[in-house]
């Protein structure tokens, strides 16, 4: 609706269309509480979060349309963070994820990543051809962060929004090195035996970032398992 891919490239809301997409969206938003107060699917907390999170965004930019332009990508984060937020609320009550809680967190951390992914990465300027050597490494260095946190909350919805980047990212790295001709192998190979690793010891890895957080933290995730 308020499209994601190039902000930057943005004709701004006008003639009531934000408070127009507004009132759809918050329309939605209580279809979607109707929908979960009667069938509890858990896949509609985030369709009507989602639809919370469009509602604001197009009343804002609907009423200051001046504003889309230069806040779209900061105001996509902040719905990010919300999504986050509240799918490690569903999170921590229920740690063990044995209920539907945890399913509810999983689709809101599905619909979460690509909003906290998006803006940082554009931010760096990987999405107009613009991969500098330094902005590359940033890029590698934001993925290896952002496993971290994957690895801590026990999701991977992150380390999946944010492949795409990181690949292209890694590329640029190859072609500055040298290896034009090869980066894209070097680069499905690097990034493959580096996802099937974490995959394979994701339970040893986790257990060793969780292990350094603070015990309040850990009190508060997902629990370790022995697997």
């Amino acid at each position: 609706v308020l499209e994601v891919v190039n902000p930057q490239g943005l004709t701004p809301l006008h003639d009531g269309m934000g408070l127009r997409i507004g009132g759809a969206a918050a329309l939605a938003a209580g279809a979607a509480w109707l929908h979960w107060r009667r069938f509890m699917v858990p896949i509609t907390v985030a369709a009507g979060t989602g639809a919370a999170l469009v509602t604001l965004l197009a009343l804002v930019f609907g009423t200051r349309p001046d504003l889309m332009r230069d806040w779209l990508t900061l105001g996509l984060f902040l719905a990010g963070a919300v999504a986050f937020a509240s799918a490690m609320w569903w999170d921590c009550r229920d740690r063990a994820r044995t209920t539907r809680r945890s399913d509810v967190a999983f689709w809101l951390h599905l619909g979460a990543a690509p909003l906290l992914v998006h803006p940082v990465f554009s931010g760096l300027g990987l999405l107009g051809g613009g991969a500098s050597m330094g902005r590359a490494g940033v890029a590698v260095g934001i993925y290896v962060a952002l496993a971290l946190v994957a690895l801590a909350i026990d999701r991977r919805a992150l380390l999946i929004s944010a492949l795409a980047y990181v690949l292209y990212a890694i590329s640029a790295l190859f072609q500055a090195a040298g290896s034009l001709n090869q980066s894209l192998a070097l680069t499905a190979l690097v990034i493959g035996s580096a996802l099937l690793m974490l995959s394979a010891f994701w339970h040893p890895a986790r257990r060793v970032v969780v292990g350094v957080l603070p015990a309040w933290w850990q009190a508060r995730l997902p629990v370790l398992t022995a697997a």
